[in-house]
C-alpha cells in the first residue's frame, strides 16, 4: 500500500507541474493526507521512511498548502 500512495502522490506532484489549479492542488493534498493517514497505523521504521519519501515527492507550495507538517 505504501507504494500505492507514494505513486499516486507522485503522479498527482506531476499533474500539479503540469496544470496548477485548484483542482490538482486539491487532489494533492487529498493524497497527501491519505498517505499521511496510511503512515500514522504502520511501525515506526515504516512511518519515518514513508514520510522521509513523502516530503522528498512533495513541491514547496503544496507543502504551504497542507501546512506541512502535516506529521
Amino acid at each position: 500500500m505504501l507504494l500505492k500512495y507514494l505513486n499516486e502522490l507522485e503522479m498527482a506532484v506531476q499533474a500539479l507541474a503540469d496544470h496548477p489549479d485548484s483542482d490538482t492542488m486539491t487532489r494533492c493534498a487529498d493524497c497527501v493526507a491519505t498517505l499521511d493517514s496510511y503512515l500514522d497505523s504502520q511501525m515506526e521504521p515504516v512511518k519515518q521512511r514513508g514520510r522521509e519519501l513523502m516530503d522528498g515527492l512533495m513541491p514547496a507550495e503544496l507543502l504551504e498548502r497542507v501546512g506541512h507538517s502535516v506529521h
